[in-house]
């Protein structure tokens, strides 16, 4: 993992309202994979949100050719060097049982703390000396990591967790991967590199609701607008900039007003993906969530 300063004295800030020490997802909570297959990856560079590790793991099957994660938040990056090790090295069974709740549900069987120390152990060793340092005081010692019920009742979308076949394709196209302990923002003004495919998540989503809480609303289109132009130079001259909102953007487009608005001042082309999906554990529901595609424009 890289970073620009040691973890004791990092102090990154973002708009985003995260910072060094976030606690990390377990498991996703955005689900672009149910819409990564319409479109084409093969051979494509893309730079991520590291989050918790498990959209990373649905693009390598997809043919992607290189990775650059990124988070300001320190144990999300543990998280995933955690996750990539038991990908690696463990079974489908030890798999889920590592990262599966610690209390009763209908969806996975609960793991005791010391059923996840005793498989923790098996990949220690594959570990970054700082992983491991904070690992160990947590696996076993605490219920981490345990997803909490809003994180487990969508466990049943990620591939790689519902399905041995797919944990499998997951593993067998697994390669390692650059992760960057900053900010998004610093490691897009840092990055000399350019690439197919940069995917912000819902960080925009949580720069807006950032900024309203601490009554800057006029600061949302300024600080968005840098932070989607400063994405449009890091990508190729047909590359995409992608996004997550929680919601259905193209029922209700005031969801996506700002980047519309950025978007045109950019000259930049925009559209929406539906993702459409429902939960077992809610009798009878339906999400709809939305990923916005930001493209430079012949030209521009």
């Amino acid at each position: 993992m890289r970073d620009r300063e040691s973890f004791e004295s990092a102090n990154f800030e973002s708009e985003s309202g995260f910072d060094t020490e976030s606690p990390p997802y377990i498991l996703s909570t955005d689900f672009p994979f149910l819409v990564w297959p319409r479109f084409d990856w093969q051979g494509k560079k893309v730079l991520l949100i590291a989050d918790s590790g498990d959209n990373i793991f649905t693009l390598w099957p997809l043919g992607v050719s290189q990775i650059v994660a990124v988070d300001i938040a320190r144990k999300a990056c543990f998280l995933n060097e955690l996750k990539l090790a038991v990908l690696r090295k463990l079974s489908f069974s030890e798999f889920r049982k590592l990262f599966a709740p610690v209390y009763e549900n209908r969806l996975i069987p609960r793991t005791t703390p010391a059923e996840k120390r005793s498989l923790y152990l098996k990949i220690r060793d594959l570990i970054s000396s700082q992983c491991r340092t904070w690992l160990d005081s947590e696996i076993g010692v605490t219920d981490f990591p345990s997803p909490p019920w809003r994180e487990l009742m969508f466990t049943h979308l990620i591939p790689h967790f519902n399905s041995e076949h797919a944990f499998n394709v997951a593993k067998d196209a697994l390669k390692p991967y650059t992760l960057i302990n900053l900010p998004i923002e610093t490691a897009l003004e840092n990055s000399d590199d350019q690439y197919d495919v940069i995917y912000l998540s819902n960080i925009p989503e949580y720069i807006k609701h950032s900024l309203l809480m601490e009554e800057r609303d006029s600061e949302i289109s300024p600080v968005l607008e840098k932070l989607y132009a400063l994405s449009m130079t890091r990508l190729k001259q047909a590359g995409s900039l992608m996004l997550y909102i929680f919601g259905d953007a193209v029922s209700q487009p005031d969801l996506c007003a700002h980047e519309v608005e950025i978007g045109e001042k950019l000259g930049l082309s925009l559209y929406r993906e539906k993702i459409t999906f429902s939960t077992p554990l809610i009798e009878g529901s339906f999400f709809t969530h939305t990923l916005i595609v930001m493209t430079k424009e012949k030209g521009k």
